[in-house]
C-alpha cells in the first residue's frame, strides 16, 4: 500500500479485462475509499479500455449509486480479476462505473478480507490478507 499524489492511501493493482490489462506494464495506484461500498470503481474510460463493457452483467443486476445531493443513478457492473502484485494476491470482484465517472477507487468490499494498518508519521502502510483462517502479512511501502 502506498500513497497517491494527493497523499491518500492507495493500493498498487493490475486489472484484467477482455481486451487486456490495466496498466499494460507495472501497477496502477488506486485510492482506498471507505465511503464506497463496492469492490472497485473505475473511470468510464478505463472500464472501456480493458473491455469490461463487453462482459457486463445484465442491467437488472446493476446496483444504484447516490450522489451527496441525493441524485440516484445506475452503476454499470462487470466481473473482473484484480491482482495485487506486491502481495502475490489474485482477487475476483465486481467492477463498477457510471456515465461521466473519472475516478478509480477501491471500496469496502475490496478490503473486507484485509486488515490495513496506516502509519501516518511513518508514511507507510501494512496490508494483512485474511482468507479461510490463513493470514499473509505484506509490508508495502
Amino acid at each position: 500500500m502506498k500513497h497517491d499524489d494527493q497523499m491518500v492511501p492507495a493500493i498498487g493493482l493490475v486489472l484484467q479485462g477482455m481486451l487486456g490489462t490495466l496498466p499494460p506494464k507495472g501497477e496502477m495506484l488506486i485510492r482506498v475509499d471507505t465511503g464506497y461500498d463496492g469492490f472497485l470503481l473505475l473511470s468510464e474510460t478505463d472500464y472501456k479500455r480493458i473491455g469490461l463493457h463487453l462482459s457486463e452483467l445484465p442491467e437488472r443486476y446493476w446496483p444504484e449509486g447516490e450522489t451527496v445531493t441525493g441524485e440516484v443513478f445506475k452503476l454499470r457492473r462487470a466481473l473482473s480479476i484484480v491482482y495485487i502484485p506486491k502481495a502475490g494476491l489474485r482477487l475476483e470482484g465486481h467492477i463498477d462505473t457510471f456515465q461521466g465517472n473519472t475516478e478509480n477507487l477501491t471500496g469496502l468490499n475490496f478490503i473486507k478480507t484485509m486488515r490495513l494498518l496506516l502509519d501516518g508519521p511513518g508514511q507507510q502502510a501494512c496490508l494483512k490478507h485474511v482468507f479461510a483462517g490463513l493470514q499473509k502479512v505484506i509490508n508495502i511501502i
